[in-house]
């Protein structure tokens, strides 16, 4: 039985755990691109009303990154943090803080496979505990995920 993944795929894994899975039509090395080159970031990585206000990444062990959204209504947010691990165009694990709070903190693990012509991207966001991963679904947080990932894949990604 084969899966359809390009729709993103959301498991809930253990108590702190989730991961995502999403296929991509671009290669590794332009997914990896969209990931970390922020003009292509800022292309993709708005949703509906929001659009993003700061977007920075150093996508390299030491570095950070800092994405901000600001909606029609004032309500702003933004997610920051560390880079840990970095592989390109294969790995990249850093810690996402949501609005500078540490109790909502994830370790993001992201990893790219060729597929074919395209790229399986898993990603596994693990939190401290079971509360702070439920605090971050309650905010809304993969909600939106499909329809950015959608726009990454639509996007003319030239060599």
């Amino acid at each position: 039985m084969s899966l359809d993944l390009t729709r993103i795929q959301t498991v809930l894994d253990g108590d702190a755990d989730i991961i995502l899975r999403r296929d991509f039509s671009h290669p590794p090395a332009k997914v990896w691109r969209a990931l970390t080159e922020p003009v292509l970031i800022r292309q993709w990585m708005a949703v509906g009303d929001f659009p993003m206000t700061r977007c920075e990444i150093d996508p390299r062990p030491g570095g950070s990154f800092h994405y901000a959204w600001a909606g029609p209504d004032g309500h702003a947010f933004f997610f920051s943090g560390p880079i840990l691990a970095v592989d390109p165009p294969h790995h990249m694990t850093h810690v996402e803080h949501f609005n500078g709070d540490p109790a909502m903190a994830a370790r993001i693990t992201t990893d790219l496979v060729a597929n074919g012509t395209g790229t399986r991207m898993t990603m596994v966001m693990r939190y401290d505990s079971a509360e702070a991963r439920a605090a971050a679904i309650a905010t809304g947080m993969t909600d939106g995920m499909e329809e950015v990932y959608g726009k990454l894949d639509a996007l003319p990604l030239s060599d």
